[in-house]
């Protein structure tokens, strides 16, 4: 009697536990599947399958991550600030770290932009450094016009990683708003390069070309991480389009300027008829002239040690014809066709730039 009552104990116990698997099997698809329903757009289909999973398994703190995502797609913040928060005091500190991101931009939209920047120092002093966090901060300041903070958080997290084209766009924001205009068309590449193709790839060449003085607009050119659209002028900066010309960070700015003041006349009075793209290729290769020049000798900081090395080498090398088509893809439509025209050109540039000179 004994044996068989051990007997069908275990085997209510293995019952059990299979039952258990297979909730949490089915569980996790459910989630996979909002997570295919949130990528196309689908936020409240996306809610119902996280849902269902947590009716099956209420541990599931990463259907409550995925969640606080589709709430924040919704503008649903009041959600997305509670079930991030219901992250955030999980022992997940895998997703901790993404739900302070969530929580600190629902704030944000909520007009607690103060609130915002706090629960992010909350995320800094409990996992240490950051690169989501920091640029998260420097969003924030972004939005309070707190340019220095702005640099201060945006410099940390490119720091942290440089393959992120969102941290270079808001780094040259903030540098063109800070007078730093050189740097900031620097940045602009960077991101391009990053991140060539979407409408805020149009948008960011289109106030790079205003910084490099190739175009003029009275009307402000529309900028990412804030809702109203913004001006490149910065307060420092002169009434009669002049850029800033003094010296910074060891750059005497007169001399890029004159570069490019010379080059324009030079293709105006040339008699022949040039194109936006040619000006803005002619244009770059003489500003990137300048800046090989001057960091000649002992050089500290990242404009020096980082953006003019790269720059100087793409320009220098056979590559800077599809650099400058690549970069300009969604501003010129002739750079959108050369790409289609010449895949293979466009691809070995593709190849050259993610794998270096060696391969």
């Amino acid at each position: 009697m004994m044996k068989k009552l051990i007997l069908l104990i275990s085997l209510l116990v293995t019952i059990s536990t299979v039952g258990l698997h297979s909730q949490t099997n089915n569980a996790q698809e459910l989630i996979e599947e909002g997570v295919s329903l949130h990528d196309e757009g689908e936020y409240e289909e996306a809610i119902e399958r996280y849902n269902e999973a947590l009716e099956l398994d209420s541990t599931l703190i990463n259907a409550v991550y995925e969640m606080s995502l589709s709430y924040l797609a919704l503008k649903d913040f009041e959600n997305a600030s509670i079930y991030s928060t219901d992250v955030i005091n999980s022992d997940n500190e895998a997703l901790a770290i993404g739900a302070y991101a969530v929580k600190s931009e629902a704030l944000a939209e909520m007009d607690s932009v103060d609130k915002a920047i706090e629960i992010l120092h909350e995320g800094l002093e409990r996992f240490g450094d950051d690169y989501l966090l920091n640029f998260n901060l420097a969003i924030n300041f972004f939005k309070t016009g707190d340019i220095d903070k702005t640099l201060q958080f945006v410099k940390k997290a490119i720091d942290l990683d440089k393959s992120h084209s969102g941290a270079f766009l808001l780094y040259a924001y903030a540098l063109s708003d800070k007078g730093l205009w050189v740097q900031s068309i620097l940045s602009f590449q960077m991101f391009l390069l990053l991140e060539p193709d979407t409408r805020r790839s149009k948008n960011a060449f289109d106030e790079m070309l205003q910084l490099m003085c190739i175009k003029k607009s009275e009307e402000p050119v529309e900028r990412s991480f804030i809702q109203q659209q913004m001006s490149r002028r910065s307060a420092t900066e002169p009434t009669d389009n002049t850029p800033p010309l003094s010296v910074e960070n060891g750059l005497n700015r007169s001399y890029v300027y004159e570069a490019i003041t010379n080059s324009l006349d030079s293709l105006i009075n040339s008699g022949e008829e040039v194109s936006e793209f040619t000006t803005f290729k002619t244009v770059n290769m003489e500003i990137m002239k300048v800046l090989d020049r001057e960091s000649v000798g002992p050089r500290e900081g990242i404009f020096w040690t980082f953006y003019i090395p790269f720059f100087s080498h793409i320009a220098h090398s056979s590559y800077y014809d599809a650099f400058t088509r690549y970069i300009s893809v969604s501003y010129f439509p002739e750079s959108f066709e050369w790409w289609e025209q010449n895949p293979e050109s466009a691809i070995n540039f593709v190849m050259w730039f993610e794998n270096g000179d060696d391969n």
